[in-house]
């Protein structure tokens, strides 16, 4: 499993912020900018200058390497015949605070907040697989510290954070991981969470996958969670497998098929089907444009029928920074 790079190696020393003399990587400006290297800079530079200035709160101001601050902004929209149109505004960026210590990073996004605090979002740096279950929840502002666990196959992470709306909503979640090779073609990831909301109690998810890479333009992956907390009825649980095909220059498509439910609810199958998602570089090499159809059997309420749904997903994705999934 590839694991998030330290902002800062064991032996490095950290810089103290530059004065107006010097050169500023938070500021750097670019000769005749195209529209969209003016928008990644708009928004880097505002996350850099906004996190440096976080961090100073518990110490010395130290200038940020132009890679330690990184994030994705997704804008686009998902259609289906059952659930109607459900935008997609989402905003998450990384950014390490050197005044705590170089575990520590702040988390600040717009996005599900539902799947976050759960553990049931899809798996990080795997864009094929971008959100294994839509709670059908609004997205929400989520401030948060997060930290990492040193590069081994098993240990902690930590989170603390609160939902930035009235009346906030804090909340604190644990996972342990455990990662294994099992060969030079699969890997065994598992991990359990818990996690307290103030407006949903405890609760804990288990959740793991198996990958296996056919060669070196096919993989497959087989996942599958189970949780459990105040506000559902029984297990909220779901199971998928992906099939992740690489084009030629950066392209890749996958083929998910997946089905989810939730025990001792009126209905316990809530949703099966099949997506697919085309991903290809959009004009740049960080600018990605991702489309696909999807079709799928829901069933939300018992007086509900369930029959074919027809979708559609559309979204552009904008990196910056050195952000990995």
């Amino acid at each position: 499993m590839e694991e998030i790079q330290e902002p800062f190696g064991p032996d490095e020393e950290l810089e103290v912020a530059p004065t107006d003399e010097d050169e500023d990587d938070c500021n750097e400006e670019l000769q005749d900018p195209e529209l969209q290297e003016a928008s990644q800079e708009l928004v880097w530079s505002w996350t850099c200058y906004t996190f440096r200035w976080f961090d100073s709160w518990w110490g010395d101001q130290y200038d940020f390497d132009e890679n330690a601050v990184s994030g994705l902004i997704t804008l686009g929209m998902r259609y289906s015949q059952y659930y109607g149109f459900d935008p997609k505004g989402r905003f998450r960026v990384r950014a390490p605070l050197p005044n705590l210590t170089r575990r520590w990073d702040v988390i600040l996004g717009r996005f599900d907040e539902e799947a976050f605090v759960t553990d049931t979002q899809g798996q990080d740096r795997t864009f094929y697989n971008p959100g294994a279950v839509d709670s059908g929840e609004e997205p929400e502002w989520l401030l948060g510290l997060g930290h990492r666990g040193k590069d081994r196959s098993s240990g902690w992470d930590y989170s603390v954070g609160v939902r930035l709306r009235m009346p906030p909503a804090p909340y604190v979640k644990a996972s342990w991981f455990y990662n294994n090779e099992l060969s030079e073609r699969s890997d065994l990831r598992f991990r359990q969470t818990f996690f307290w909301r103030s407006d949903q109690g405890f609760g804990t998810t288990s959740r793991g996958d198996v990958a296996y890479g056919i060669n070196r333009k096919n993989v497959l992956r087989w996942e599958a969670f189970g949780t459990v907390h105040d506000e559902i009825a029984g297990v909220q649980w779901y199971a998928g497998q992906t099939w992740y095909h690489l084009l030629a220059n950066r392209s890749a498509f996958s083929l998910r098929s997946f089905i989810r439910g939730e025990t001792d609810d009126d209905v316990p199958l809530k949703e099966y089907g099949i997506d697919m998602i085309w991903r290809r570089p959009f004009t740049r090499e960080w600018l990605y444009l991702s489309v696909g159809p999807s079709v799928t059997w829901p069933r939300e309420e018992p007086e509900d029928r369930r029959e074919m749904s027809l979708g559609f997903n559309l979204w552009i994705e904008m990196e910056f920074g050195n952000w990995r999934y």
